[in-house]
Parts: C-alpha cells; structure tokens; sequence
C-alpha cells in the first residue's frame, strides 16, 4: 500500500513537468528521426563554370533539430557524374524541434567541358534539392577561349604598306602556344600572315601579319575570315568571319611622337618639335627631359598620309645619346632617329599610306563606336550608327564574364549594382560581323 501512495505521489509530481524534461530527469529520450538533414539547395559556383574555372558545390539546407549535425560532405567525379557523399548523425538527449540552417562547400576543382549529373546518398539525408540542380555544364575547349579572346583591332600597320596589325585581348587563362594569325580573302586566298614571335596571347598584344607576295587587299570594306593557328602553324585554334576594314576611322588616328636618352650620360632640357605634311605644320610642342624623366611624348591626331617630324634642341649640347620618333605607345613603334645637336634633325614617316588617297577609307559618314554611359548603379551602351548592338560581352579584370546578352536594338541597359571596383571591357559583335570594344572603370 504504501509503496502505491509513493508511486502515486511521484506521477502526479512529474505530471507538472514539461514532458520533455521528465524524460531527461528520468533517462529516456525522444524517438531518433529517420532524417536528420534536409537538403534544399545545391550552387555551383560559378554559375556557369568553364574548364578553366575552378569548380564549388554549395549544398544547403537545414538540420532536423538541435541535436542533429553534419560530420562529413565529400564528392567524387566519376566521368560526368559527381557523387555526393553526406553524412548526419544526432547526438541524442534531449532533441529541441527547432530547424538550424546548414551549408557545406566542397571543391570539385577544374573539370572537363561537358555536362555533369550530381547524386546525393548518405546518412540520415533526404535530398530535396529541384530536380534542375542535379545537372550542371561546364563549357570549354578551343570555342570557348576563342569566344573570350576580344579582337580589338584588325588594320594596317600604321607605319608600313606590307603588315596588318591585330589588336587582342586574352582575358583567359588560355595561353594559345605560339600562335600566329592569318587573313583569308573572300575566296579563302592567304592574305597576310604572322610570323610567330610570341611564346603565347598575354592579356594584351599586338601581332604583325606580313602582306604576302601577290596578294591584293582589297579595297574598302570587305569580309574575310581570321584564322588563329597555334603550335608553329600546326593547330588551327579559332577562327572569325568578320567584315574587315583595314583604315583607321576618320578624320584622323592617334598617334605619339617622343624623346628618349638612350644611354651614355644624362640629356637635360627642352625641344622642341615639329610635325609636316608637304611643308605644312600640323602638329608641334615641346619635349622635357630631366633628371627623373628621360623619356617625354606627346600625343597627336592625323589623317593618314606622309609625315616629316623635326625636333629641335633650346639649348646646346647634353649628356646622353638622345632620339626621337614615332609610335603607338610602347606596343608598336615607328621610325626614328639620333637627335643632332648642330644641324636640324628630321625623320619621315608614313601613317597608315595605304588609306591616304582614300580607297581603303570610311564609307559612312558616322563610322561605327560605341557610348557608354555609367552612374547610380547602372550602365548603357549604344551605337553611334543606331545598328543593333548584337552579341554583348562584359568581362572583368580577372577575365570572368559578369554579363552576356543579346540586343536586338542600337541601345542595351543594365545594372552594375554589386560589381566590384575596377576596370571592365565590353565586347559587341554586331549581326553584320562588326567587333567593337570599350573599357571603363567602376569606382
């Protein structure tokens, strides 16, 4: 009897206690769930990985309760399928049904172009990730780092009548070893073709095509097709068909005309310069050498023609072996010559002569470019042309493709709202074939 009352006693004591409690008090615990992790999300990243990216899975979602944990996410790639490996668990006692966010990242590293299926199996897991993150493309091989070279310039050599000029840019990680570009006529015929001299593409380059014996360029505008062989001519890597003229747009080109000390002491002081055309001035100014700078230039804007360039010293002899020239920066320079302190010092050259009488010159009036505008989170570009806009490419300064549209119109808007600081290229490939390209930096 009395060991009922003290049972009795002892149920209607615990009754006021929450359930939960009484079960840790005496030693029980709730029933272990069958799922103890929840997956709802899986990110690759990047979104749209290349085999030249490193690849992220991102798998997410949420653990059963307080007690319950992840101990390990790994992953294997078996030809295109990735298998994910999770593994949950819960460390008994008192289990709290309160849902905890979770996420594990795991690195597949760089894969081959092609696209992969993901499976998930495990421990105590249920997969509830949508269906369309199970599969995921990674694009590559020779199309794609061709896709992302940026043609920026495919003209004459400005100071020779027998050399092309191509202007690149290789915002990837694809080296194209020795390349070499080549021109083909409408009817496939070699028109000019580089020697190679470049172990690869760096981010910026210049490559000189020699005009082949026999070869006519045509006159004006005309379509071509531009070949990228890499391997000494070996590998045929990209190729373009584009419209090509060969001319700088009017009314005139850049240009920069310097002074340099090529050694042998210092050359301190000022010339100055002089820039002719049939005897007639059309560019001057003044060079200063000191003894921090040995090396001045100044930049100009001519029509295409022959030139004579004069400089002359405002004070006697110096130090140094002083010259002076012509060039398109440091990337592609023109002719020049010792700087003669007793008599008047010249040197003449040509720019751009195959277009100086005019039959390889702009046939529109407005030639075609781009205006973008920027400010408050967002940017536009145009053309000046009203042309629709076509193929848009945004890359960044590590190489990366932040936008990727198609513009049926002369004019496309979009937000930079989030991008980082620094410099981007835009790239357009208009329907008829056109490259254009533009840099600005987001502050």
């Amino acid at each position: 009897m009395a060991r009922h009352w003290a049972n009795t006693a002892l149920m209607n004591c615990l009754s006021t206690i929450p359930f939960l409690a009484v079960a840790g008090l005496i030693g029980l615990s709730t029933p272990a769930k069958a799922t103890e992790y929840y997956v709802e999300q899986i990110n690759v990243l990047p979104a749209s990985p290349s085999d030249q990216d490193a690849v992220l899975l991102v798998i997410s979602g949420y653990l059963a309760n307080t007690q319950s944990f992840v101990s390990s996410a790994t992953a294997t790639v078996d030809g295109f399928n990735v298998s994910v490996t999770i593994t949950a668990g819960n460390f008994g006692g008192i289990n709290i049904p309160v849902t905890v966010a979770h996420a594990d990242t795991i690195a597949l590293g760089t894969l081959p172009a092609g696209v992969y299926t993901i499976s998930l199996s495990g421990t105590m897991i249920l997969d509830s990730a949508p269906t369309a993150q199970h599969s995921f493309t990674v694009s590559g091989g020779a199309a794609t780092a061709c896709d992302s070279l940026v043609l920026a310039g495919i003209s004459w050599s400005p100071f020779s009548d027998t050399a092309l000029l191509v202007h690149v840019f290789n915002p990837t990680s694809a080296l194209f070893d020795y390349p070499g570009f080549i021109l083909l006529g409408t009817n496939g015929d070699t028109l000019a073709k580089e020697t190679v001299n470049f172990f690869g593409i760096g981010q910026e380059s210049w490559h000189t095509l020699a005009v082949q014996p026999g070869a006519t360029i045509p006159q004006g505008p005309f379509n071509g097709t531009l070949e990228l062989w890499t391997l000494f001519g070996q590998e045929l890597a990209c190729s373009w068909e584009l419209s090509f003229n060969l001319c700088p747009p009017e009314p005139c080109a850049p240009l920069n005309v310097f002074i340099q000390n090529t050694g042998g002491g210092m050359t301190v002081g000022s010339f100055h310069y002089t820039v002719r055309q049939m005897g007639n001035e059309v560019g001057s100014g003044t060079f200063m050498l000191t003894q921090d700078a040995q090396y001045d230039s100044d930049s100009l804007c001519l029509p295409p023609g022959n030139y004579l360039m004069e400089v002359v010293p405002d004070q006697g002899p110096t130090g140094g072996q002083p010259s002076f020239g012509v060039s398109l920066g440091y990337e592609v320079q023109g002719p020049s010559t010792p700087l003669v302190f007793t008599t008047l010092s010249a040197v003449a050259f040509n720019f751009y002569a195959p277009c100086a009488d005019g039959t390889q010159g702009i046939v529109m009036d407005d030639p075609a470019s781009l205006v973008l505008y920027t400010g408050q989170g967002r940017a536009s570009v145009r053309r000046t042309d009203g042309h629709a806009l076509g193929k848009l490419l945004v890359f960044d300064a590590q190489g990366r493709i932040v936008l990727d549209a198609v513009e049926a119109g002369a004019q496309h808007e979009w937000s930079t709202a989030g991008w980082a600081s620094g410099l981007y290229l835009l790239r357009e490939q208009g329907l008829h074939g056109s490259l254009l390209t533009v840099r600005w930096v987001v502050p």
